[in-house]
């Protein structure tokens, strides 16, 4: 509610007041409290001439001298396992499983040791150095599975070459640089690992396998019929071949039981950041958004009782009308300054999406006319007629089919009518029906939206992104809200609107949460049963495999080790992902805006889902779900227009309930029907112009934002020429 506040005062700050908002915001410049800063140079030079085979034994003598930490003690004590000496080497210590590779059953011998030579093999023969261990066969493997860690050292030089943006010791968000790594030790108790968090370690781990690319002479994967293009990512190559089956990370049990424990208490703020450091800038943008619209619906809720308590007809319909008109782009507005804030904090406010073909992008090889290498290259106009003469005619069939189905519930209601009489309570019962329709198709349309827009080939995963959810706004727009439209301007009775309203959300809500959290439940505490009963082990078939891999000297994890059964565990868990979710609201904040205006409690009942499943999805995503990947991200992308959409829409809609409304009627008796409608065109317009008006006055970015950028950007060029 603090954001809300904050946000609806007008900025009447000047220029005098700029310093205090900044240094609030991004915390005053300090000097360094690191005991010595000549000490910690010296350890930064040490741990840059270390080899990854060294290194964490010196890392742990350095942490010694100044007291042992959490992270060195659990460190040291799992060094009897993974970090023994044997015959007077080191050997080569393995921390957090930051990603595990499942390979299919299939998947040839050759293949997955060429693989798993390139993710630990030297830099200079092509390979990434990163640390890697097979899980030791059981009589219930399946498949092959390896894990995949790194050191502290490696993960920091990638998320340089990454671009990772990181708070210093001046409390500035800058370009994170390997070289001048003490400006970022801003905290005394800070050790190397604190300065990247579990989500960046996980980002940066899947940017490093995908990272790992063809050269000239590998034109496809050893002992498979996959075929390579130079500069082109290996591990998405066996993804999209279905060599590699699954590629996912393992939960950090300690730190998300501390962050559950947080957060799944119902009278404490959501942990924004918390919940950013361990699963991401998407997950934790979507939460954010969630509870920032949450509080948002606090304005029309009190103005929905306030209507209801004036009055239970429709004299109230015209304020209210423009009421939300203004509250809805109000709050798109500050939403988007809420949003740029937390890229700012987080680091991701000047990203940029890359060019990379997505995984599952096919085509002809072919020169790329920029770069000179071999690409895939995918005729434009065949997306385009897969679009246009594929996509478009199904999302058509899909609207008529919506169409024929609210039509067909009114023909049965008056039928029931007619029978029972216009008070039974069996009329009920069809919009009862239709809301469980449409919860269920609402499953088959996302499938569907997928479906087709793998079929289109986009090049980059933004362009995926944003056809996949632009069908899937049409999709659920017409599905969802038909039935309304042919209630308000077709059948023109308001008190059927508001039933019909109240009886779709209520419902539609209702059997969305169980479904999300119910089903999740049962794969959790029976999925591993299944798997045991009538999935059959493959453990002679992948001996002679796993005796290839020792040879090669990979190491194995200990028998006794957790993350065995961890993996056994969370490896059958649903995936998640903010799709269902993001479209969950899209279609709640189109009941409340389009024709909240004639149901004034919409806004409650929205409010009252919105405060239990914040707590809900805090359950499940910490109890039953796979950790998803974490995504950098800076807003929350293509649904920013599809609420924007909707924001326009109800202008329209709106200006036809206000125009059908019995009082405008009664104040326009005595103008003709061309006046009357004439009239309402220009209503329309001025708040169209009212709504250009709010987005110019309020900017999509902070003022201390923009402060904050231009004075890291200083900082960079005065570095740049003190380097000079």
């Amino acid at each position: 509610m603090d954001d809300i506040k904050e946000n609806l005062i007008p900025n009447l700050h000047f220029a005098e007041n700029d310093e205090e908002e900044l240094a609030e915001e991004i915390g005053l410049p300090r000097r360094p409290t690191i005991p010595s800063l000549r000490q910690r140079n010296s350890q930064i030079n040490m741990l840059e001439q270390m080899t990854h085979t060294e290194e964490q034994g010196k890392l742990n003598e350095l942490r010694q001298r100044k007291g042992p930490s959490k992270s060195s003690v659990r460190q040291g004590a799992g060094k009897g396992r993974n970090g023994q000496q044997k015959g007077g080497q080191i050997e080569e210590p393995f921390g957090e499983s930051l990603m595990v590779l499942e390979f299919g059953e299939n998947a040839p011998t050759e293949a997955i040791q060429w693989i798993v030579d390139k993710i630990h093999g030297r830099r200079v023969d092509g390979g990434l150095e990163l640390i890697v261990r097979k899980e030791p066969l059981s009589k219930d493997s399946q498949t092959i599975i390896f894990h995949v860690s790194a050191t502290h050292m490696k993960l920091l030089e990638i998320a340089d070459d990454m671009g990772f943006m990181k708070r210093t010791k001046t409390g500035i968000i800058r370009n994170f640089n390997v070289a001048c790594l003490d400006e970022f030790f801003y905290d005394e108790s800070m050790t190397l690992e604190d300065i990247l968090t579990p989500g960046d370690r996980q980002i940066i781990i899947k940017y490093a396998l995908d990272s790992i690319k063809a050269a000239d002479d590998e034109h496809r994967i050893p002992g498979t019929k996959i075929i390579l293009y130079h500069g082109q990512s290996i591990v998405q190559a066996a993804q999209s071949a279905e060599l590699l089956t699954n590629l996912y990370s393992l939960h950090d049990k300690r730190k998300l039981k501390e962050l559950r424990h947080r957060w799944i208490k119902p009278i404490r703020a959501q942990p924004i950041d918390e919940i950013r450091d361990y699963f991401g800038e998407s997950v934790g943008m979507y939460f954010s958004f969630l509870g920032f619209y949450t509080y948002a619906l606090v304005v029309p809720t009190v103005f929905g009782f306030l209507q209801l308590g004036l009055s239970e007809e429709t004299e109230t319909v015209p304020f209210f009308c423009v009421f939300y008109v203004v509250w809805m782009k109000v709050f798109l507005e500050l939403w988007k300054r809420k949003s740029s804030s937390h890229a700012y904090h987080w680091g991701t406010i000047t990203m940029t999406n890359l060019d990379e073909p997505r995984v599952g992008y096919y085509g002809k090889l072919a020169r790329d006319p920029i770069t000179g290498k071999w690409t895939p290259h995918y005729p434009k106009w065949k997306t385009y007629v897969q679009m246009y003469c594929v996509t478009a005619p199904i999302i058509l069939l899909c609207m008529m089919i919506a169409g024929f189905v609210t039509i067909f519930q009114f023909y049965v209601e008056a039928y029931l009518a007619e029978l029972f009489g216009p008070d039974a309570y069996i009329l009920y019962l069809p919009s009862v029906v239709n809301a469980i329709y449409i919860a269920v198709s609402t499953l088959a349309y996302d499938r569907l939206a997928t479906f087709l827009t793998d079929k289109e080939n986009h090049r980059t995963q933004s362009q995926y992104e944003r056809h996949r959810v632009n069908k899937l706004i049409v999709l659920e727009f017409v599905n969802n809200f038909l039935c309304l439209f042919y209630i308000a301007f077709i059948l023109q009775d308001m008190k059927m609107l508001k039933t019909q309203l109240m009886m779709q959300l209520i419902v539609l809500q209702f059997l969305q949460n169980v479904f999300e959290n119910l089903y999740p439940y049962l794969k959790k505490k029976v999925g591993l049963k299944i798997v045991r009963l009538f999935v059959k082990s493959n453990y002679e078939k992948l001996k002679e495999a796993h005796e290839t891999y020792d040879e090669m000297g990979l190491r194995t994890l200990d028998t006794d080790d957790p993350r065995i059964i961890q993996n056994r565990k969370e490896a059958i868990l649903e995936e998640y992902n903010t799709y269902d979710d993001y479209l969950e609201l899209y279609i709640q904040f189109g009941y409340v805006v389009l024709f909240s205006s004639v149901a004034p409690l919409t806004a409650f009942w929205a409010i009252l889902n919105n405060v239990i499943e914040i707590r809900l999805d805090a359950y499940k995503l910490c109890s039953f779900f796979k950790r998803p990947f974490a995504r950098r991200t800076k807003n929350i992308g293509a649904w920013q227009l599809a609420f924007e959409t909707l924001a326009v829409i109800s202008i329209l809609t709106n200006c036809g309930i206000l125009y059908l409304s019995p009082q405008m009627r009664e104040l326009g008796a005595n103008l003709s029907r061309e006046a009357y409608t004439l009239s309402f065109l220009v209503i329309e317009h001025i708040l169209l112009g009212l709504t250009w008006f709010i987005y110019k006055a309020i900017p999509d970015t902070p003022h201390w934002v923009r402060v904050a950028l231009a004075k890291a950007e200083h900082e960079s060029r005065q570095a740049l020429k003190r380097e000079d």
